[in-house]
């Protein structure tokens, strides 16, 4: 027969080891209050994940596209033009046409400096219009959005990717434009900026069409 001692003892065994298996009240599960996200981290609506893949899918478009248009060749030409090797100028005139990729820019004259890739130089390029027209821009910046552009002188930092509108400036997108005395159009970011002359910026947005939610 087992002494009192060792019958308390062994009781004292038993209720430890039921203690250890269950959990404390500090590890018991969360809370249906704590399982529900916050405010801040609530799930996004349908609406968000029915566009998020679209302009993913539109980035990706246009970042291809443009990717192939600046990994093309610069093609121009032009009625007459001059290669000046001694201070690394290029000159054309007359019907100018430039091309690369999808871009297409045209112009009555036409100045290339920083082609020599040792000066350090950005690679710019000077267009102007005259009295039949101005210098124009035209690119596809992806598939089936073309941008198009005119101006009394078109500046274009190849190397930048920056295009300066300088003079009776207007940039149109899918019947979006903005008409301005000087334009500054970010191909890459498709960011604009503009500054008025003795008029003000104009700004016209075509209206947006309703998706199937918004109408029903």
């Amino acid at each position: 027969m087992l002494k009192p001692f060792t019958i308390l003892a062994l009781l004292a065994l038993s209720l430890a080891s039921a203690s250890a298996q269950e959990p404390s009240a500090l590890e018991q599960e969360p809370s249906a209050q704590e399982q529900e996200p916050s405010a801040g981290q609530q799930e996004p609506s349908a609406q968000e994940q029915e566009q998020q893949p679209v302009a993913e899918a539109s980035e990706n478009a246009r970042g291809t596209t443009l990717a192939r248009d600046f990994a093309a060749p610069i093609r121009i030409l032009a009625d007459n033009d001059l290669l000046d090797l001694a201070e690394n100028v290029y000159r054309a005139s007359g019907n100018v046409r430039i091309t690369q990729g999808s871009m297409r820019i045209t112009a009555h004259t036409l100045s290339v400096t920083g082609f020599e890739t040792n000066t350090g130089e950005d690679e710019l390029f000077i267009l102007e219009g005259n009295g039949e027209g101005p210098a124009t821009y035209e690119q596809e910046i992806e598939p089936g959005m073309i941008v198009n552009a005119y101006a009394n002188r078109i500046e274009y930092d190849a190397t930048n990717r920056i295009l300066k509108l300088v003079g009776a400036a207007e940039l149109t997108q899918e019947g979006n434009s903005v008409r301005a005395e000087n334009i500054t159009y970010y191909v890459e970011t498709m960011q604009v900026s503009a500054t008025r002359g003795e008029e003000q910026v104009e700004t016209i947005f075509r209206p947006r069409s309703r998706t199937e939610n918004e109408q029903n």
